[in-house]
């Protein structure tokens, strides 16, 4: 385990110098990797310093993108005691064990439409694992990961929360299932992504509960965290809120 620099935030918040506080009282970050149908996930579980179960969130790659983009909100999470698991899903980043996502194969490819069963094995290992606690986890996707994450918890059973950067695939199924799911949803897109004005129209149509959030620009999925900096926070205050009920 590798101890990340927010110890110093949290030495600061604490009163005590760093030299002052425990190694075992820090937020601690692990490469880890999950078994999905043959592929090794690769990932960064985050704990945060408390030793008690807490929170966690699924942190969902983007077509062509990896689980670096994350680290900020990884960040903001821990520094409000939730921990998160930053994943590469199958053919990205450094989950590519059985093949590699090629961008323009994506209409068809398997290393796209197959990944429910990736978020599926991610959100068991968190249940199962002795730092957290199973019943308060979160799913963040981006752009497809956004689909796949709904179509896991029709297909397995939801998580608490959910956060949709951009859901540019998200079905008419999914849309449907939002309400009946009794599950908060937040969708987080760009007001210039033309191609996301007609499901965001429906999402809005077709549910009373869901929070839409329009930014400016025209960046996609992740992008968007990179855009606006501040948005790993309010994302992480959204997700406190939801998930220390």
């Amino acid at each position: 385990m590798k101890t990340i620099g927010l110890g110093v935030l949290l030495c600061c918040c604490s009163g005590l110098s760093q030299e002052g506080v425990a190694q075992d009282t820090l937020p601690t970050e692990t490469r880890i990797v999950v078994e999905s149908g043959g592929w090794q996930l690769v990932g960064d579980l985050l704990l945060p310093a408390s030793g008690r179960p807490s929170p966690a969130v699924l942190l969902l790659n983007k077509a062509d993108g990896d689980r670096t983009v994350y680290e900020e909100l990884a960040r903001a999470l821990a520094a409000r005691d939730i921990a998160s698991l930053r994943l590469d899903l199958r053919g990205h980043g450094e989950s590519t064990n059985l093949g590699r996502f090629v961008p323009g194969e994506h209409e068809r490819s398997p290393l796209i439409w197959d990944s429910e069963v990736d978020v599926t094995a991610a959100h068991e290992y968190l249940r199962s694992h002795p730092r957290i606690d199973g019943n308060r986890i979160g799913i963040v996707g981006g752009s497809y990961s956004g689909e796949e994450m709904a179509e896991a918890g029709r297909e397995q059973g939801y998580a608490q929360a959910y956060v949709a950067l951009s859901p540019g695939s998200f079905s008419e199924t999914s849309i449907l299932a939002i309400d009946p799911s009794n599950i908060p949803w937040l969708f987080i897109v760009s007001n210039n992504e033309r191609f996301l004005r007609e499901i965001t129209a429906s999402v809005r149509e077709h549910s009373r509960t869901v929070e839409v959030v329009i930014v400016p620009g025209t960046e996609h999925a992740t992008n968007i965290l990179v855009a606006h900096p501040d948005m790993a926070e309010r994302i992480a205050v959204w997700l406190t809120q939801r998930l220390r009920n």
